[in-house]
């Protein structure tokens, strides 16, 4: 369905076009809907809600609930969707309109980093397009792009609202536009505007869709109820936006009510090899787990969970470097089930095969950014992530797993699995055990892909050589016949930050790392270890290869990556002895191995190169 339904994408921009543009001067004040839904039972009949204004139904993906009490209908995320019916095609105008109202009655189970509720908008770095009514992870927004805003390159303006989203409790929501301003009122008050965006709104190649955020990259289901949905040609006065929302006003005084189960984590990815892979998900409530999975659809093998709140499944006999599709259905004790939506996933490649991944550190708390290089990061489609750690800002607040960062990484720890090393900031609590699935004893691990080998290692526990997870370490290494290897912890071996190994701007000497994690560098150079990676300084670090703590072309280098979201520090107002590049930015890096060649591209939130390495054997 989703497929097709892109196919004909040209065709819905044009038809929801054509809504605008062909209005009779009656509706100039914006009174009347140009379309209009009512989420009732009695209008859904063959998969289709019909509208209540204009002539346009919405195919109803997924398996909504319907509330006879409120007259409305229940998403529970994954596949409940609602996209605009096309029945045949029309000449899509040239341009698009000046002016708009989006307007949406919904009780929000949860927020999200980008929900929507009416929105055809698709949000890139290459430069945004259309609009939306929806929500983040604790306000309401609306957003759109128009071609007289800066050079008319499609920046998204988002407004929000000053109001939190009340989690069970019905909201009345209008977003409205008339070629210079943008208003987005809650409960028929005025709550955010701007004037930065002026003119046409620039046409987005991408379905209608309610109940919903869908752009070319991205599918963000809604967890909560919908009422009525409405689309009007012109921007509604205040005074018109103010009696809407009293016609109803009592559905806003309801009690709020229990929220239907739903993924309190949406299904993600941990710890491919070339034969199995683990899904890990969370339920709102106790439910047993169903993993259906194959290499095409119809889905033709599955593995079950016992009933539980937090899920992991182990997904075997897998084939080598081959694509997989996955979907995760969960059902509670009550029998109301949870349908996650058609995701995909990629086994490890063998020796010998090309293939790249992505590293990034220290998310902490800043779900904006830590969603933008989500987003940038996936748009590279990279094999797999490595995590540098402090995935949270505070390991035992539940909040910050869920809104920080499983939210905000919803869509890519859904398609690509992330490998993890701890940090401090998780402060070693059962959350980080119970949300990543690894190799026991899990604080260090090792795994393979392609001709590289990968160890991880705790370097807030006690690190002596010979001893414990080192000793370990030291035994992998000696064994490992990989042709790259690549180690990775938290805090580093060598950096020049300003003022966690001295205050260098105030009349000290930097240490430029501490004693504890420089005595690695040993155990590294002994094994011939490619690259050494960390997070813990918020910044972009890459040293020249080091040996014997000299520059050397036959050491080892050392990678400092902590921009996924933390709060940026500074270097030393003097450059150190192995500083080959820096940068103070939000950023990831990406890798590419080839045989004997490997590459690095380090890029910053908004996708721009600022550094790059080769190394060849």
């Amino acid at each position: 369905m989703f497929t097709r339904l892109i196919s004909g994408v040209v065709v819905v921009a044009a038809c929801v076009l054509l809504l605008w543009a062909n209005q009779p001067a009656e509706l100039a004040d914006g009174d009347a809907p140009v379309a209009q839904w009512r989420f009732e039972s009695g209008q859904f009949s063959g998969g289709l809600l019909a509208p209540t204004a204009g002539k346009w139904s919405l195919r109803i993906q997924g398996e909504p609930q319907w509330d006879k009490q409120t007259s409305s209908a229940h998403f529970s995320g994954g596949m409940d969707l609602a996209i605009l019916e096309i029945k045949k095609k029309e000449p899509a105008p040239k341009t698009g309109p000046e002016s708009l109202s989006a307007e949406a009655w919904v009780r929000l189970d949860c927020g999200s980093r980008k929900g929507g509720l009416i929105s055809m908008v698709d949000d890139n770095r290459h430069g945004g397009q259309g609009f939306s009514l929806g929500y983040d992870e604790d306000r309401f927004r609306f957003g759109l792009a128009t071609e007289g805003a800066r050079k008319g390159d499609g920046v998204l303006t988002w407004i929000r609202s000053r109001s939190a989203i009340r989690p069970g409790i019905w909201t009345h929501l209008v977003g409205t536009y008339d070629g210079t301003t943008m208003c987005l009122y809650v409960n028929g008050q005025l709550e955010a505007q701007s004037t930065h965006q002026q003119g046409q709104i620039i046409v987005a190649s991408v379905p209608f869709v309610v109940g919903g955020y869908i752009d070319n990259d991205e599918r963000v289901p809604l967890v909560g109820s919908l009422k009525s949905a409405a689309l009007f040609a012109e921007a509604m006065k205040a005074e018109t936006v103010e009696a809407r929302f009293r016609k109803d006003e009592a559905l806003a005084q309801l009690p709020a009510v229990t929220a239907a189960p739903y993924f309190l984590v949406s299904p993600y990815l941990q710890y491919p090899t070339t034969d199995s892979i683990r899904v890990g998900f969370e339920t709102s409530e106790e439910s047993t787990g169903v993993v259906e999975f194959g290499e095409e659809t119809p889905l033709s093998r599955k593995v079950e969970t016992s009933s539980r709140t937090m899920h992991h499944a182990t997904l075997e006999g897998l084939k080598p470097s081959t694509s997989y599709f996955y979907q995760v259905t969960a059902t509670s004790k009550k029998g109301e089930k949870i349908s996650g939506q058609l995701l995909t996933f990629k086994t490890a490649a063998l020796p010998g095969e090309s293939f790249n991944f992505a590293v990034f550190g220290d998310s902490q708390r800043n779900r904006r950014i830590t969603g933008q290089v989500a987003t940038r990061a996936y748009e590279f489609r990279p094999s797999f992530l490595l995590h540098l750690g402090d995935v949270v800002d505070d390991g035992e607040e539940k909040s910050q797993w869920l809104n920080d960062l499983f939210r905000p990484c919803q869509e890519l720890f859904g398609r690509v699995a992330m490998m993890p090393t701890i940090g401090n900031h998780e402060k070693n609590h059962p959350f980080y055990y119970q949300y990543f699935n690894l190799p026991a004893p899990e604080f260090h691990y090792k795994f393979t892909w392609g001709d590289a080998d990968f160890f991880a290692i705790d370097s807030n526990k006690p690190l002596i050589l010979g001893e414990g997870q080192l000793a370990w370490l030291e035994k992998e290494l000696a064994a490992s016949k990989a042709k790259w290897k690549f180690c990775y912890h938290h805090h580093p071996c060598y950096s020049s930050d300003s003022d966690d190994y001295g205050k260098t701007f105030n009349g000290q000497k930097s240490t430029f790392g501490t004693e504890k994690l420089r005595q690695l560098s040993s155990l590294y150079e002994k094994h011939k270890v490619d690259m050494v990676l960390n997070g813990h300084i918020h910044a972009y670090e890459r040293t020249f290869p080091i040996k014997d703590n000299k520059v050397d072309d036959s050491g080892v280098v050392y990678l400092t990556s902590g921009g996924f979201g933390a709060g940026l520090e500074n270097f030393t107002p003097t450059p150190s002895f192995f500083k080959a590049a820096n940068r103070v930015d939000y950023h990831l890096v990406l890798f590419s191995i080839h045989g004997n060649s490997l590459q690095l591209h380090a890029y910053d939130k908004d996708g721009h190169l600022f550094d790059s390495w080769t190394k060849s054997k």
